[in-house]
């Protein structure tokens, strides 16, 4: 009996272990704005619901490991990163490469028994980030242009799972969430900028020597949110809806303008904390206005 328990016990470790290969924190924000985006598109019942909630979380957590196991060794370098499963030890690089292999599998099976095109969107996204995003981390810029593009994917799959077909309101939505991952991305990459270093990735627009430059492209990549909420009047949207988009990134904005005079890890954080409320309060308000 003592065995079993021990052997319960063990095999829940592990478990525990793969799961945070999936980063379940990133992953359920991703799952929730594709899920967001299938309510946009007027998704009924709840099958669906749960075909997209499991495919997306499945496909989101096989990106996120295979994103650990390419840099794993980086990882290792890093305080904020040190001690995930793989770089401390806890879980090998096969194990790591298998968990991402099923989920991929499963997540494509699973938005495959929505549509084929739907699974085929998700794949693309996979690509994306783990081909084309992780990679290129060493390279500049060029990385967080590559990886907001499978970042703004997702309200893209579940709208298309439920209407498949390109209409304003989607390009929109699609627009809003790839401006997002700008200042999101640097943000991060400003607060972790020494761990970056160290470990040889280049995220900010400029090195990380000057800082009035980056503060300035961080600022303008904010207030683009509210230029591209604008764009919703020209293509026929409605105006509540749009107008709840500029006034989200419009305060938004006030934020960043006041908490960047002078930049410091308080101010950056509560920046990177509003941002996370902006796509959860954008997604909600047009839940109830389009």
């Amino acid at each position: 009996m003592v065995a079993l328990i021990g052997l319960s016990l063990s095999f829940l470790h592990r478990l525990s272990l793969y799961l945070q290969l999936t980063k379940p924190r990133l992953s359920i924000v991703v799952v929730f704005s594709a899920v967001m985006g299938a309510v946009l598109a007027g998704m009924e019942g709840w099958q669906g619901l749960v075909w997209l909630l499991l495919g997306g979380y499945a496909i989101t957590g096989s990106a996120n490991a295979a994103n650990q196991v390419w840099e794993r060794e980086s990882d290792r370098l890093m305080r904020r990163t040190c001690d995930r499963p793989l770089p401390a030890g806890l879980v090998s690089v096969g194990e790591g490469i298998v968990v991402s292999g099923l989920l991929l599998l499963v997540g494509l099976l699973v938005l495959g028994a929505l549509r084929w095109d739907v699974a085929a969107w998700g794949f693309l996204a996979w690509a994306l980030y783990v081909l084309g995003y992780t990679p290129l981390k060493r390279k500049g810029v060029i990385a967080v242009v590559l990886g907001a593009l499978p970042g703004a994917l997702p309200p893209v799959i579940g709208y298309w799972a439920v209407r498949p077909e390109a209409t304003p309101l989607l390009g929109w939505v699609f627009l809003l969430q790839f401006l997002w991952q700008f200042p999101h991305f640097w943000v991060i990459a400003w607060l972790a900028q020494e761990d970056y270093a160290r470990a040889g990735f280049r995220m900010l627009p400029f090195p990380y020597q000057a800082s009035e430059k980056n503060r300035q492209a961080l600022l303008l990549s904010v207030w683009a949110l509210v230029g591209g909420a604008g764009l919703g009047f020209l293509w026929g949207l409605p105006w509540m809806a749009v107008g709840w988009a500029i006034l989200l990134g419009g305060v938004i904005g006030v934020l960043a303008l006041r908490g960047l005079r002078s930049p410091n890890r308080r101010s950056l954080r509560y920046l990177l904390l509003a941002l996370t409320a902006y796509l959860t309060l954008l997604y909600l308000g047009l839940w109830l206005l389009v």
